[in-house]
């Protein structure tokens, strides 16, 4: 048997524990419904029922919203399920494979096979915390690899296929994280247009014709609403104020460059984070001065890496993990780009150092979150499951309404896990109605603000003043609350403010 057959053979068992850790949620019924994802939930649910939509969840800035592509992007997983959450965690979870094989054929194709089983290996391990709670945002990780490998291809061939190919998936950046997406747009927009002018390559930029078609939709949208977004666009950036000390920005910004997001966890590790980065700059700049073949796809590495970090400058607040958890695709490609060429032997050695680090780290991360949030966080399906049950169960097929409250007034977790779970059971339920059987359905007040409690919001806001007749606890923090309502109770209104929705549909 050759050594490179046995070497694959040898890591078949990693592979597929790997494979399982990424199915290890949804194998278990669990997704960490998180606020992000009731919304996209609720978007799909919107989707439903319109069929067709022109945006996205909203996105930080105000007036701004993602594209739908996510929310298209997960319908058919939504549809065949009748909204089972879980079922959406085995799509991301398949996706994720498929990115990870994606991404092992297109480093192969840019450094060969031993970086491409390193990516594959790296990248899995950092997808595991991650996988069961993908939201748009974060959903540009997987474009990344196809991202860099067409503007390589392009500038190297100068063929206008891969440019039109390169642009499509910017314009699908665009669509899935608005704000991020338009940078990366714009970075490639100025170093294409850069090529094309050099080269005299003046038919390529009909090429750039496919970014309005597929941005049409926000087009259609913006002509609709008296061009909102492009009036928020504008307004980037125009504040010089910091919502963080100066100090602190500055040091948020050098932190996440330094990093080049290689491990899940930097704690007690900054000298190591250092070294690396050290040494991955050093070996760029000696590849790009002594080898001609790699010159141009790290050439593009260094630009996007650093092009990306210097345009997030006009962000005045911290980097949310979002906005950098795309990177990680780009500086893993990067960094085991190393163990072909030169310094294969020192690079072989800190890459089994991050994955093994990575490594342990996913392993306690899923550890962990079957102790203390599987059926017990304020964010398990299975948690949310429970709670709707135990309300169907009780009334036996007899109307109710009911009231969602959480802290941070969307509740929109909560209110798809009822919306899923009620209409699943073919329980008699109306959301945001009195009925002579009533429920108050609160999640648990913020752990720095204990007196962040429902009954004020029942009284005052719901218009409920009556004594329950039960009350119910359960893991997670949420409780329940029965009441029995007179007519003249029921005809008492609340107070419209609580039906929030999902903000401007």
């Amino acid at each position: 048997m050759k050594l490179r057959s046995i070497f694959f053979f040898a890591l078949l068992p990693l592979v597929l524990y790997l494979a399982y850790l990424l199915f290890y949620f949804p194998i278990h019924g669990e997704i960490h419904l998180s606020n992000d994802i009731g919304r996209d939930f609720l978007l799909l649910d919107e989707l439903d029922q319109k069929k067709i939509v022109l945006i996205g969840p909203r996105s930080n800035t105000e007036g701004l919203f993602h594209g739908p592509l996510w929310t298209y992007m997960n319908y058919p997983a939504y549809a065949i399920s009748n909204g089972d959450p879980v079922t959406a965690a085995w799509f991301w979870a398949i996706l994720g494979i498929v990115f990870l094989l994606t991404t092992f054929f297109i480093v192969r194709k840019l450094f060969g096979i031993l970086p491409a089983i390193a990516a594959s290996l790296l990248l899995s391990v950092r997808l595991i915390p991650h996988i069961n709670s993908v939201f748009s945002p974060e959903a540009m990780f997987f474009f990344v690899p196809f991202f860099l490998f067409t503007i390589t291809r392009y500038i190297e061939s100068k063929k206008a296929i891969f440019l039109a190919f390169h642009l499509i998936t910017g314009a699908i950046f665009v669509q899935l994280n608005i704000g991020v997406g338009i940078l990366f747009l714009l970075m490639s927009s100025f170093l294409s247009i850069g090529f094309i002018i050099k080269n005299k390559l003046w038919k390529h930029l009909l090429a750039f014709l496919v970014v309005p078609l597929f941005l049409s939709n926000f087009i259609a949208f913006d002509i609709r609403h008296d061009f909102r977004m492009l009036k928020a666009i504008l307004n980037l950036g125009n504040s010089s104020d910091f919502i963080i000390p100066f100090k602190d920005w500055i040091q948020d910004r050098l932190n996440n460059t330094v990093s080049i997001q290689l491990l899940s966890d930097t704690t007690n590790l900054l000298l190591f984070v250092y070294a690396v980065f050290a040494l991955v700059v050093v070996a760029t700049i000696m590849r790009i001065k002594n080898d001609a073949k790699v010159r141009t796809v790290y050439l593009v590495l260094l630009f996007y890496y650093f092009g990306y970090m210097v345009l997030s400058f006009f962000n005045k607040g911290i980097m949310l993990y979002h906005y950098i958890h795309l990177l990680i695709p780009l500086t893993t490609i990067w960094f085991v780009s190393f163990l072909k060429g030169p310094y294969k032997i020192v690079f072989a050695i800190v890459v089994f150092i991050v994955f093994l680090l990575n490594f342990n780290f996913s392993l306690q991360w899923v550890s962990s979150t079957q102790d203390s949030i599987v059926g017990k966080s304020r964010d398990s399906w299975t948690a949310l499951k429970n709670v709707a049950n135990s309300i169907t169960d009780a009334e036996k097929g007899k109307e109710f309404g009911y009231f969602v409250f959480s802290p941070d007034s969307y509740a929109y977790q909560q209110r798809y896990a009822m919306i899923y779970a009620f209409k699943k059971s073919n329980a008699k339920a109306f959301e945001y109605v009195k009925k002579p059987t009533t429920y108050v359905i609160a999640s648990p007040p913020p752990e720095n603000d204990p007196y962040m409690t429902y009954v004020w919001w029942v009284k005052n806001q719901v218009k409920i003043t009556s004594i329950s007749l039960a009350t119910k606890k359960f893991p997670g923090g949420y409780t329940t609350e029965k009441f029995n309502l007179n007519k003249e109770e029921q005809k008492v209104p609340f107070d419209n403010n609580i039906m929030l929705g999902i903000s401007f549909r």
